[in-house]
């Protein structure tokens, strides 16, 4: 017990102010990412401080072009109407794969959410999940998410499958995939802002 005072005594004497508060917060984080109830809410909040733009340079460079058998997937609106990628073609495209228990997703949503406010008159969003429709619509009615949300109750075309969420895709108005993405990212960055408007711009010559 001598010992464990000692040691302590120690560590308060040795160390600056500002490193003990750093220890404490940096092991106060430890416990909370420990404990499950808190570490769905914490998690997100610690990656969303640390998010940053694909770190790849972003160019409006095809990738690959879509087939018309590619625009042909179904897909479902949040009310039950069924609707396919087909019905947003000629359009400038931002499609991101996620879930509503998906940690990474669930940090980036809130800069899709202020990117979808600047261009969601001028670009199609497709938030794309596949889950139960009622935990869909709790979960985007609680953080007053109002970009437009798809069920996905088949299979992605091949140019759009992933291992992994999140996962975004951009596609210009000619059907070109320009930009993928696997993993969160700050979406409202001025970089994927100046690939948007370079798009949308291209649109309409």
């Amino acid at each position: 017990m001598n010992k464990l005072r000692e040691k302590i005594n120690n560590y308060f004497r040795k160390k600056k102010t500002i490193s003990i508060i750093l220890d404490f917060l940096f092991w106060g984080l430890i416990i909370l990412f420990l404990i499950p109830g808190t570490r769905k809410t914490i998690l997100p909040v610690f990656m969303r401080s640390v998010l940053h733009p694909p770190l790849k340079k972003i160019s409006t460079t095809p990738v690959r072009k879509l087939s018309d058998k590619d625009f042909q997937w179904p897909l479902e609106k949040m009310d039950g109407t069924a609707t396919s990628l087909a019905d947003f073609k000629d359009e400038v495209l931002f499609i991101n794969f996620w879930a509503t228990w998906c940690p990474p997703c669930r940090a980036e949503m809130p800069g899709i959410q202020k990117l979808y406010e600047e261009y969601g008159k001028k670009v199609r969003f497709l938030m794309i999940v596949h889950d139960n429709p009622e935990s869909i619509l709790e979960y985007i009615q609680k953080h007053h998410y109002t970009f437009p949300v798809y069920i996905q109750n088949y299979e992605a075309p091949a140019v759009f499958r992933t291992s992994s969420i999140p996962a975004t895709f951009i596609v210009d108005a000619k059907g070109n995939l320009v930009l993928k993405h696997k993993g969160a990212s700050k979406w409202d960055s001025r970089k994927i802002k100046r690939l948007l408007n370079q798009l949308l711009k291209e649109k309409k010559q």
